[in-house]
């Protein structure tokens, strides 16, 4: 689990550094582009919540996170939601139909919002997503129907999370 943290900081880190430099964002004023940003990198993660209380509850894995919850046991019902993530494929964060729409989403926000934390917000959680795909991609899981297209999907994820970062 602390692998996939420090990934995802050291991704987060390294674009919000970028995007600092070249928009010249040095001001203390700007510290809810990073606030946001922090926030939206961790916000994906939530879809294994929903999964195991909202949508798939009567499965074992998701009966035994309840449990340690309700135990108080927070530290192994996280432990053991990391362990068995990639068990759960029917993640709503993580689908295709999501990422277009909140494509559109992060378009919206970045090229007519005045939040600064509205924008760190979105393209950290589009940054989460890229990640999350190119993770997929690299350990050889077709992401669309071959990997051709998968890699042009992760490309474009990466190339879009630039230009809303670095034009918007």
């Amino acid at each position: 689990m602390r692998k996939e943290v420090i990934n995802h900081l050291t991704f987060y880190f390294s674009f919000f550094l970028l995007v600092t430099i070249l928009r010249q964002y040095f001001s203390f004023s700007y510290w809810p582009l990073w606030v946001g940003g922090l926030v939206g990198t961790f916000l994906p993660d939530l879809d294994h919540i929903l999964y195991v209380f909202v949508f798939k509850p009567v499965e074992l894995t998701s009966q035994r996170s309840v449990a340690y919850f309700k135990q108080k046991r927070y530290k192994e019902a996280i432990s053991l939601l990391y362990d068995t993530r990639l068990e759960r494929r029917d993640l709503i964060f993580h689908t295709f139909n999501f990422l277009l729409i909140f494509g559109v989403l992060t378009f919206w926000v970045v090229s007519s919002s005045g939040s600064m934390f509205g924008r760190g917000l979105v393209l950290g959680f589009w940054l989460h997503l890229g990640v999350d795909y190119l993770k997929r991609y690299l350990e050889g899981e077709t992401i669309l129907s071959d990997k051709q297209k998968s890699l042009t999907l992760v490309i474009a994820l990466f190339l879009l999370l630039f230009i809303f970062g670095i034009l918007f």
